[in-house]
């Protein structure tokens, strides 16, 4: 097989690590990905491998290491620290408004409820609440806005209650039993006001660590692409839209514009649907434009996905196990297949448990054991290393592939 020509170094991941809890399932795993090169990523089942993958497009958030793709960093560089720190203030701020906000409700609002509906009402506030706390602990910048604007509102209603407990000597908090309005809102709101002192002195790292941390859709609009282990297809439409789909990351029509027709949205729905058909050709389903993806063989389906990949242009293009399940004949053309997208100057890393096939596709190859980098090498490199054909290939596999 003629080497292929390689360019600059695409992605470069420096000692990355992911934990799930006490469990480390990637451990400091570092590697070099060059442009128009085919890397292969190998390792017994648990290796890794699917979790590292995750980490390189966002998907999973590496504990910590770095991920660098064409100048642009992918790994949050937010510390640990501060990521504690994020999390646990809004925490604080969740439970106090939970604790606070039925009694600023059945005090200071109490004739504007029944009290089926200030249950039902209490009920979504602290749902949605609890619910908050998961896309602040991943920076999304959505959720620091609706956590603001809860924070502006519960600040209103303690002033309010406040203000309208002067009037109360003792009320009823609906009507089960009696409350004195004037000693627990001042107490709850120094409570309050202890994590907000503490929002504003640590204002800088927050802010810092809402704006670097980058979002799957973002890294996939900077160039990499993406197919998962198992078949994530929209089996009720048709092959060309499953393919479109893949286009959304390189269109700009938002709501009002599709809603209006207007003429920059159109057109960029024809490029669309032109450029996903040019996909389909070039996996070789380009006959099947409008079947349905759902009755498409094992093998066609897996191209497809490849094909919705590639409408997303990328520059790095990530494939987790795309032979699993295909007989030796599309493996024999998935294999075709890559080749001609690394000619075309897109750089590959693929996942692969058939050793066939790996070994007969890929420049490089990188092995993956317990969440540890065991070796590294070419392909010739590899199949004769000690620690490789003891903690995958074994002695078996080995002395047949040798044949």
């Amino acid at each position: 097989m003629a080497k292929r020509k390689t360019g600059e170094i695409l992605l470069q991941a420096h000692k990355v690590v992911k934990k799930f809890g006490g469990l480390t399932a990637v451990k400091e795993v570092s590697l070099a990905v060059r442009s128009g090169e085919i890397v292969g990523l190998i390792g017994p089942n648990g290796a890794g491998k699917t979790t590292f993958f995750n980490c390189l497009n966002a998907i999973t958030v590496p504990t910590s290491g770095e991920i660098v793709f064409a100048g642009h960093s992918l790994a949050s560089q937010v510390s640990p620290a501060t990521g504690r720190l994020v999390f646990r203030l809004s925490l604080l701020f969740v439970l106090l408004s939970l604790l606070w906000l039925p009694l600023v409700l059945g005090v200071v609002w109490p004739e504007s409820y029944f009290r089926l509906e200030a249950v039902l009402s209490l009920s979504v506030l602290a749902l949605f609440r609890i619910y908050l706390l998961r896309p602040l602990s991943r920076f999304r910048p959505w959720s620091r806005l609706l956590l603001i604007i809860f924070v502006l509102v519960d600040g209103i209603c303690a002033a309010s209650w406040l203000w309208r407990s002067a009037e109360f000597a003792e009320v009823s908090f609906f009507g089960l039993f009696p409350f004195y309005p004037l000693f627990v809102p001042g107490t709850l709101l120094l409570l309050i006001a202890a994590p907000i002192f503490l929002f504003i002195f640590n204002l800088s790292q927050i802010k810092q660590a809402f704006g670097q941390h980058l979002r799957a859709d973002t890294i996939t609009r900077l160039g990499i692409g993406r197919t998962f282990q198992n078949i994530r297809l929209f089996s009720s439409l048709s092959v060309l839209d499953n393919v479109k789909l893949g286009r959304h990351c390189r269109t700009r029509a938002n709501f009002f514009g599709i809603v209006a027709g207007l003429p920059q949205v159109r057109n960029e729905e024809r490029d669309s649907a032109k450029k996903a058909a040019e996909c389909l050709r070039f996996v070789g389903l380009g006959k099947q434009l409008e079947s349905r993806a759902g009755s498409l063989s094992y093998g066609d389906q897996r191209r497809l996905e490849i094909a919705r990949a590639l409408a997303t242009e990328p520059k790095l293009l990530l494939l987790d196990e795309p032979a699993a399940g295909m007989n030796p004949t599309e493996s024999a053309d998935l294999i075709t297949l890559v080749r001609r997208i690394s000619e075309g100057g897109i750089a590959v890393l693929i996942i692969e448990h058939d050793m066939k096939v790996i070994m007969n596709l890929a420049d490089r190859i990188y092995v993956l054991d317990h969440g540890e980098l065991i070796s590294s090498g070419t392909p010739v490199e590899v199949r004769s290393d000690e620690k490789v054909i003891e903690a995958y290939l074994g002695v078996a596999q080995h002395a047949a592939s040798e044949t």
